[in-house]
């Protein structure tokens, strides 16, 4: 006689196997909708870029400021002196940061509305086009012939 248990066990793993095999079956879209995503994640992230822009240019003050320690090339952040006379630190940094050191002296542009909106004076989010549209091209260098492959594979086994 079988116990509980064993059928259980031969049940989970028979709907394991299942299941697995359905995602293997799969493999293929789960990659493209991997790149999917990524490809839309860099878009959102330079229409962001641009709607930043757009504000800073609606209400825009140009000011001296200066690069704090803690600065890397993602996320530099900066001190300066906004046209009311108060002392800004943006927490989240400031936009476009590539090439700041800690210690440099440069020019910021910012939202009068809305200080801590900043970006380094003279760039904008035209500076960012390149290398998020590189990263999507790494993406689908990466992904479209692996997906390809993938789906290829699929079809010769089925």
């Amino acid at each position: 006689m079988t116990s509980p248990t064993g059928d259980v066990l031969t049940e989970t793993r028979a709907a394991a196997s299942r299941l697995l095999g359905r995602v293997r079956y799969r493999v293929p879209e789960i990659v493209a909708g991997i790149g999917v995503t990524l490809t839309l994640l860099g878009l959102i992230a330079l229409g962001g870029a641009f709607l930043d822009d757009i504000r800073i240019d609606a209400h825009r003050a140009t000011t001296a400021a200066t690069v704090l320690d803690g600065s890397s090339y993602w996320r530099s952040v900066v001190r300066f002196v906004d046209h009311e006379g108060r002392l800004q630190t943006p927490g989240s940094g400031i936009s476009y940061p590539a090439g700041l050191t800690p210690g440099q002296n440069i020019y910021v542009e910012y939202d009068i509305t809305e200080p801590t909106r900043v970006r380094v004076a003279g760039r904008t989010a035209l500076d960012g086009v390149l290398p998020v549209a590189g990263g999507i091209a790494a993406v689908w260098v990466v992904l479209g012939p692996l997906h390809v492959a993938l789906r290829r594979r699929r079809d010769r086994a089925a």
